[in-house]
């Protein structure tokens, strides 16, 4: 230590030594900026590999935005919320109908979107774990949720929900960011704007973002505690830039006020007799679904696995313990306060909702929470085994523990890749989620000449008057959306009215016998969903 310590004597006659050249550091993966690099590489590599040919194409869901999108390039025009399918907000639609323009119509860029969405989450979760705890909290949070076959499955899906998580990842960094700054005397307009603006345009991605907001509020509640003055114009900018970005959503809910909460009021657990008992039962199933059974919608899930790998469950379920211990000791609480109400919130739309139960998709804000949660939870375990591995092995206790955190990381990785591509991508109940049966016919179609009329019948035994959801797939993969498309490309599709007695089948073949060329029935089968 004296010899580290001690400076080389310099005789007055002799000139000054220079001093040596700079080496440049040695690459290590172990270097914050590296490990961050290794594991956005590695986010992207599960959401954009095979991305053209996994999943299979395409859902109705999927479709139905792309079928709105191709709708917008031919009138020119974007919505801010499109009333169909249940009603959507406009964001994600507005994105593929860019993509669509500049590349063309193919199924997979309805995915492009998810997938960069879902990397720029595992980025953001990084940056908010970081700013709330500790860049090693950091690494690991966005290495959970880069390695999630939950977050990985929604990131490979063309559907507007995985944007949720981005926006308020992002908004929430922005805002803990300037709060920090401008307790530190800085600058932080700027980025006060920005999580404004962040925000606000959340509010155009899923249903389940509204609640969020609240999260921001409780980040001015703390700096209003330390900082009165500066937390009541900074609250004041946040909340100027939301308003004026969410401002046209507004107004078409204001012109159109049913379709605020015309789905939420749809699955609401009020709409069950006895909602108090139907709230206790979905709060035990989102529970189950992160440790035990999870959702058996293979769109959304492997059916009733749980939606959280076994070991990150443990540590995520150590962090929930940590953070409540925290809270009532006072030590170090706010960010452990703030993942524990997140937590809640993105639970939320889950627990208030009958139909599905559990719900994957609906709890979707739940995902940055739950991993940042194990991330401290990780990490407080290390902090408590590093002194004990130092002991039992005092020559080489750094080298035991990067090899023990090395074979856990390359576990995770494997095991959300081949859950993915091995497991759920070649199981058989996924063509059939995502309508096979439409893919077939769109082959057949294209088999034939343009000018030969083609006629599409979808029918879905026992439901209602209208166009089944399988049909938007046909839709957009033969380009025969709207009325245009359908005189262009010489597809016809026949539904049936409120007059027809015959249903399913047996309107397929009243059509054959009328029509008796190019036919193609496309049946629906509903299946009642399993219950626990």
């Amino acid at each position: 230590m004296i010899a580290q310590c001690a400076r080389p004597m310099r005789s007055p006659m002799r000139p000054p030594m220079r001093p040596p050249a700079a080496v440049p550091p040695t690459f290590s993966i172990w270097r914050p900026q590296y490990a961050l690099w290794l594991i956005l590489a590695l986010a992207a590599f599960l959401r954009l590999f095979e991305l053209t040919t996994i999943p299979p194409p395409l859902h109705f869901d999927e479709a139905m935005n792309g079928n709105d999108a191709l709708e917008n390039l031919e009138t020119g025009h974007m919505d801010v919320f499109y009333p169909q399918n249940g009603g959507r907000e406009g964001l994600y639609i507005n994105v593929e109908t860019a993509l669509i323009y500049l590349f063309g119509p193919e199924a997979w860029l309805l995915r492009l979107p998810a997938a960069v969405f879902g990397i720029l989450t595992v980025w953001g979760a990084y940056l908010l774990a970081a700013e709330l705890f500790s860049v090693p909290v950091g690494l690991l949070a966005s290495f959970f949720m880069a390695t999630s076959f939950w977050h990985v499955l929604f990131s490979r899906l063309g559907l507007r929900a995985i944007g949720a998580p981005l926006f308020a990842v992002w908004a929430l960094y922005f805002l803990l960011d300037a709060m920090r700054r401008a307790l530190d005397g800085k600058p932080a307009t700027a980025r006060i704007a920005l999580a404004g603006f962040l925000c606000g345009l959340g509010f155009y991605t899923y249903i389940a973002y509204r609640l969020t907001p609240a999260l921001a509020l409780l980040v001015f509640v703390d700096w209003f505690l330390r900082s009165r003055r500066g937390a009541l114009r900074s609250f004041a900018a946040f909340t100027l830039t939301s308003v004026i970005t969410v401002a046209p959503l507004a107004f078409y809910f204001v012109r159109h006020p049913d379709a605020l909460l015309h789905r939420s009021a749809e699955v609401s657990i009020l709409n069950q007799p006895h909602p108090f008992t139907e709230l206790l039962l979905n709060i035990r199933k989102t529970v189950q679904m992160i440790f035990t059974r999870g959702d058996f919608d293979w769109l959304h899930n492997i059916a009733y696995r749980p939606v959280v790998f076994w070991p990150v469950a443990i540590l995520f379920a150590a962090g929930v313990i940590i953070a409540v211990i925290a809270i009532g000791r006072r030590d170090g609480w706010f960010p452990h306060l703030l993942m524990l109400a997140w937590l809640i919130l993105g639970a939320a739309p889950a627990v208030l909702s009958s139909e599905s139960m559990p719900s994957a998709i609906r709890s979707i804000l739940m995902i940055p929470a739950i991993f940042i949660l194990a991330a401290a939870g990780a990490y407080r375990g290390y902090e408590r085994l590093a002194p004990r591995v130092e002991r039992l092995a005092p020559r080489a206790p750094r080298q035991v523990i990067r090899a023990a955190s090395a074979v856990l990381f390359l576990a995770l990785g494997f095991e959300c890749y081949h859950s993915y591509f091995d497991v759920w991508a070649k199981d058989a109940n996924v063509p059939i989620t995502f309508d096979g049966a439409s893919v077939d016919i769109v082959n057949r179609i294209k088999a034939l000449p343009e000018t030969a009329p083609k006629y599409v019948v979808p029918v879905s035994p026992g439901a209602g008057i209208g166009v089944p959801p399988p049909a938007q797939t046909v839709m957009f993969l033969t380009q025969s959306y709207t009325a245009k498309q359908r005189e262009e490309t010489n597809i016809h599709y026949i539904i049936r009215q409120a007059g027809d007695k015959e249903d399913g089948i047996d309107f397929c073949r009243k059509v054959a016998l009328s029509v008796k060329e190019n036919v193609f029935c496309l049946q629906v089968n509903r299946k009642p969903p399993p219950k626990f």
